[in-house]
């Protein structure tokens, strides 16, 4: 009956600890997508046509890198191929990076990469008002707009759907590539 009472009570701290530790999320992303978008806001009404589109790229390959190591994390066996790392720093830090794999899955996957689509869009909104000062008519406003929304959905998409598979497939090389920047930034 104790240990019935005990595991009951581990479960309840464990609940009551995610829920807290989404409402630091739920702050946190607060905070990292008002700053960006001021700097972006900030940047994007100062910049040209072509600063404009690299941007776009930049927060389109910080979300796709940022996606590849959430699912990397999350589809990672750390039984499998976690055991065969020598040196154990880089091993420690896989093993951690694994057992918080939900965690890291929403940083990367959620935080970071809906940031960089919505930051993204901001840039594409950019890139639309800057085509549509050069003159345009009504008609070609909403053809502009509607283009440039779905050429950077698109490409994001599609950006995705090629990350994803080499994730899942070479979770384990990707894991312990990130475990050895992480040794090395801690350095």
């Amino acid at each position: 009956m104790n240990k019935d009472n005990n595991k009951i009570k581990t479960k309840n701290l464990k609940e009551n600890l995610n829920i807290a530790w989404s409402f630091k999320i739920l702050g946190l992303s607060f905070i990292l997508s008002v700053a960006f978008s001021i700097i972006s806001d900030m940047v994007l009404t100062h910049t040209s046509f072509i600063i404009s589109i690299i941007m776009i790229l930049l927060f389109m390959a910080i979300g796709v890198v940022s996606d590849m190591i959430g699912v990397a994390v999350t589809s990672c066996n750390k039984t499998n191929q976690l055991d065969k790392i020598k040196d154990e720093k880089t091993k420690k830090i896989s093993i951690d990076l694994v057992n918080n794999s939900d965690k890291i899955s929403v940083i990367c996957c959620d935080i970071i990469g809906d940031i960089c689509s919505i930051l993204s869009g901001a840039c594409g909104a950019s890139i639309v008002y800057k085509l549509i000062m050069f003159g345009s008519s009504a008609h070609n406003d909403i053809i502009i707009s509607s283009c440039v929304s779905g050429l950077i959905a698109c490409l994001t998409i599609f950006l995705k759907s090629l990350e994803k598979r080499l994730a899942v497939t070479k979770s384990d090389k990707i894991l312990v590539s990130l475990a050895r920047c992480i040794k090395r930034i801690k350095k």
